[in-house]
């Protein structure tokens, strides 16, 4: 059981909305986990207090940190669309990898999707993207090559 409560105490970090949900319905995480009444009981004390809400922005501060090193042309482009789009990417792909290049590529792919399915860069943001989305690719392909 403990490597259950140790997924949901990282999936709670990682993920604001499950805090709420668990708030909301503490059952819910006797529904995802396979957890006994003590851990569950931790599990609930933790996400009450209000300090969770300072992991979950840490957690997502570490998300940003890749992104904003490597990608800065296009997370300034992007301006106020920043922060739903990083809200939409960390539900689909809410755990993240310690290798900086690969988190990038991922998010890199997430927002070739989102061109593709309507959003609207100008020309001077697409530039920024495709040099910063190339240079992202060269890193991980030289990264890999080392290894």
């Amino acid at each position: 059981m403990l490597l259950e409560f140790q997924q949901a105490l990282a999936d709670l970090v990682a993920s604001p909305d499950f805090c709420r949900q668990a708030r909301a319905d503490p059952q819910e995480l006797m529904r995802r986990y396979d957890l006994s009444a003590r851990e569950h009981q931790r599990l609930l004390d933790m996400v009450n207090q209000p300090g969770m809400a300072l992991n979950c922005m840490l957690y997502r501060s570490n998300r940003l940190a890749p992104l904003a090193q490597n990608l800065y042309g296009l997370c300034n482009a992007l301006g106020a669309r920043l922060g739903p789009l990083l809200t939409e990417y960390s539900g689909l792909y809410p755990n993240t990898t310690v290798h900086f290049y690969l988190e990038c590529d991922r998010f890199c792919s997430f927002i070739e999707k989102k061109v593709a399915d309507g959003l609207q860069l100008d020309a001077q943001a697409q530039s920024v993207f495709a040099e910063e989305r190339l240079k992202v690719r060269l890193n991980l392909k030289a990264t890999e090559t080392a290894l």
